[in-house]
């Protein structure tokens, strides 16, 4: 019993530890491995690069929008600060003035 379950075990792991052409394409890649069909032209190799590099601005682009938009709230909540700050200090003379007439 207990080689039963090192063998399914040993077999379970091996299994895992396929290399990436096998799977439901490995027939096709071991086809056309080395020919023309698996290999990629010029031009598409060039779309390639370009659809990466546009994959590269737009995530560039949503980085700096997300990083603006952060800006913003903490600008926003900065100011918020300042005028609780100011209303604070206002009140706090107010106190203080009062005292004196008082």
């Amino acid at each position: 019993m207990k080689r039963v379950v090192i063998f399914i075990f040993g077999t379970f792991i091996i299994s895992g530890c396929t290399p990436k052409s096998a799977g439901y394409d490995s027939a096709y890649l071991n086809r056309t491995r080395g020919a023309s069909g698996a290999q990629i032209t010029a031009s598409e190799a060039q779309q390639y690069h370009r659809q990466q590099a546009l994959t590269a601005d737009e995530i560039r682009l949503e980085n700096m929008k997300r990083r603006q938009t952060t800006d913003a709230i903490q600008e926003g909540a900065s100011a918020v600060s300042s005028t609780a700050d100011a209303i604070k200090d206002g009140v706090g003379a107010i106190r203080t003035i009062k005292g004196l007439f008082y």
